[in-house]
């Protein structure tokens, strides 16, 4: 339960005050932590969005769509972090939000907001990725078509020129007259 400031005769802060004013920075915090895991998010729909690109275009570059996987990696780990300082911080503020929710509620509004946008660009992400799973299993479709066409080729050509070696023996003549 918070405890009423009072203020003393010098107007320097009390201990109820300095603790008020903590618990204003760890709220804004969780408000900052919800922007960066916003932002986070932003990057990876964009990322997955120039994968989906990369994925249909007929000659894709497997160097960038590498270093796409390897930004969205740090992107998530990135979010792994925020979440688990958003959690800390919820949970050691929880009950000071829930007794002073008046105090607080312009930045529980904020919070509300972020969360419901959070969540959204996570389903955004989740079709998004769907979608470039099915691009990515035609992509691999059309790989192993172009090696067994290579395969095929190649076991031409190969026989070709090892028929075109046997046609002729050594002890054959092109110029040797059968007739005499």
């Amino acid at each position: 339960m918070p405890v009423p400031c009072r203020s003393d005769g010098d107007h320097q802060q009390t201990g109820c005050e300095i603790l008020q004013s903590e618990n204003r920075v760890y709220v804004d915090m969780m408000v900052d932590s919800l922007k960066k895991k916003k932002n986070a998010l932003d990057v990876i729909i964009a990322e997955t969005r120039e994968q989906e690109t990369l994925l249909k275009s007929e000659s894709m570059d497997a160097d960038r769509f590498q270093e796409i996987l390897d930004a969205k990696g740090e992107q998530v780990e990135e979010l792994n972090r925020l979440d688990e300082g958003f959690n800390v911080l919820f949970q050691r503020m929880e009950q000071e939000i829930s007794a002073n929710r008046a105090m607080y509620q312009s930045k529980i509004e904020i919070m509300q907001r972020l969360i419901r946008e959070v969540s959204e660009l996570g389903l955004q992400i989740q079709a998004l990725e769907k979608q470039n799973s099915e691009h990515f299993k035609v992509y691999l479709a059309r790989q192993r078509k172009d090696i067994r066409e290579y395969r095929v080729n190649y076991k031409t050509v190969s026989n070709y020129y090892q028929n075109m070696t046997n046609a002729h023996k050594p002890e054959q003549s092109y110029f040797f007259n059968e007739k005499k």
